[in-house]
């Protein structure tokens, strides 16, 4: 990401055509006078001023070894102690870099630049904080911080100063001042009536996982949903919490997993057809026949599983085949009513989930967890989406709220805010990188 605007720091660092050469000695002494009267003038030999002016224009013309050349020639013409040729000396090295894209030149440019007792005092909180943001780049983080609190104590107001702070303690280690700093450009930006940029979640998000802090990083997840609910956000958000269980060792297994792609259908993320194909090869493992059928008609009808991918066919085979050898739905509530545990009750409220009838898939799934023998947060998860796919937020985040351990309580979570926040947003197209 670049953070220095080329065109505001050759504006604020522009050269112009205020070089002044230096006059004669018996010039000098005719108007003695005057000069102790005038306003001070810029004060630069006729060499030093002839090679400045040749390499301001070179480097407008983007020619770059004659600017070189020439900025080379000033730097021989300039007389020692001479604070006017060592500034502008520095602004053309600014212009030069800036224009060729050497963040590496450019930084020991600024650096000439903010030793020049002629910089004004209100151009070095900018200068520092452009500082700041080459010593960020360069993976300087103590640099760059220190660069970046000498342009707060300079008056430097910018909203990105305290993101680059926070991206810096974070980048360190030290989360909890990033998170703090996050927080505080956050509330700026809300209380000026501005829109928090995605990408800032975005960034959050992703720290936070890979710092271990799965649990916080869930949060900023949803509120990145709250503001941004779309289905390219909640697919990246899903995909991304379920890669991070599965590689920090709290391995989510299919029956968790398949909830995780419930909700990813629900919100109409599901973006082609990989994305169906792990979702019906995860039903197929863990024999959710009728769902892995439901699946296949339903990306066929939207278009996201292609004519040509005939996988689909077999899987499709597969499932109708077992269907027919579990026998219908009713005999296998009546198998559920007599079992000695909850597990063929909680077979059966799968089956009901499956096909849609959501008021007796609750039936079950109350009458698995009466019986026991059965996961409770599994199945108090799965009455929760069968409340909410009914219509019934109350009841569904009563049911999610029984479900708080592990990954399974962060399931539920994301489930609770599709419930308070139902609108999704379409995105074109919703692709990830599962």
């Amino acid at each position: 990401m670049t953070f220095v605007s080329k065109a505001a720091l050759a504006a604020m660092l522009g050269l112009g055509a205020t070089l002044v050469v230096a006059p004669p000695a018996d010039a000098q002494k005719r108007k003695k006078d005057e000069a102790a009267a005038a306003a001070p003038q810029i004060q630069v030999s006729e060499a030093f001023r002839t090679a400045a002016l040749a390499a301001d224009a070179a480097i407008k013309a983007k020619d770059f070894a004659t600017a070189d050349t020439q900025i080379a020639a000033a730097q021989a013409a300039a007389t020692a102690g001479n604070q006017d040729e060592a500034y502008f000396l520095a602004q053309i090295k600014v212009q030069a870099a800036q224009a060729k894209n050497d963040r590496p030149a450019l930084a020991a440019a600024i650096d000439e630049l903010l030793a020049s007792p002629k910089l004004k005092p209100e151009e070095r909180g900018g200068l520092y904080y452009n500082r700041g943001v080459l010593a960020l780049d360069a993976k300087q983080g103590d640099a760059a911080k220190q660069f970046f609190q000498r342009a707060q104590q300079a008056g430097y107001k910018d909203p990105d100063l305290d993101l680059r702070l926070a991206q810096i303690e974070i980048q360190g280690g030290n989360i909890d001042a990033g998170v703090q700093n996050m927080e505080k450009v956050i509330a700026a930006k809300k209380a000026a009536g501005q829109p928090v940029p995605s990408q800032w979640y975005d960034y959050m998000i992703s720290q936070l996982y890979k710092s271990k802090r799965s649990a916080e990083a869930g949060q900023w997840a949803r509120r990145q949903l709250t503001e941004y609910p779309t289905q390219a956000n909640w697919r990246k958000v899903l995909i991304l919490f379920r890669d991070r269980a599965d590689n920090n060792g709290a391995t989510l297994g299919n029956q968790a997993r398949v909830d995780v792609l419930r909700l990813m259908r629900d919100t109409k993320s599901l973006a082609d057809q990989n994305d169906y194909r792990e979702y019906t090869q995860v039903t197929q493992d863990i024999g959710l026949p009728y769902e892995t059928v439901a699946l296949i008609d339903e990306g066929r009808a939207l278009g996201k599983i292609p004519a040509s991918a005939a996988v689909f066919n077999g899987i499709k085979t597969t499932a109708q085949t077992q269907i027919k050898a579990d026998g219908s739905v009713t005999v296998l509530e009546t198998r559920a009513k007599a079992g000695a545990n909850g597990r063929a009750a909680a077979a059966a409220g799968n089956v009901y989930l499956a096909t849609g009838n959501n008021a007796k898939a609750i039936e079950l799934y109350q009458l698995a967890l009466q019986k026991g023998g059965v996961d409770a947060d599994e199945v108090n998860t799965r009455i929760g989406i069968a409340q909410a796919r009914s219509g019934n937020a109350a009841e569904a985040k009563a049911s999610f709220a029984k479900v708080t351990a592990g990954p399974r309580g962060e399931i539920a979570t994301f489930w609770t805010l599709f419930v308070d926040q139902p609108r999704i947003v379409a995105s074109t197209p919703v692709v990830g990188n599962n």
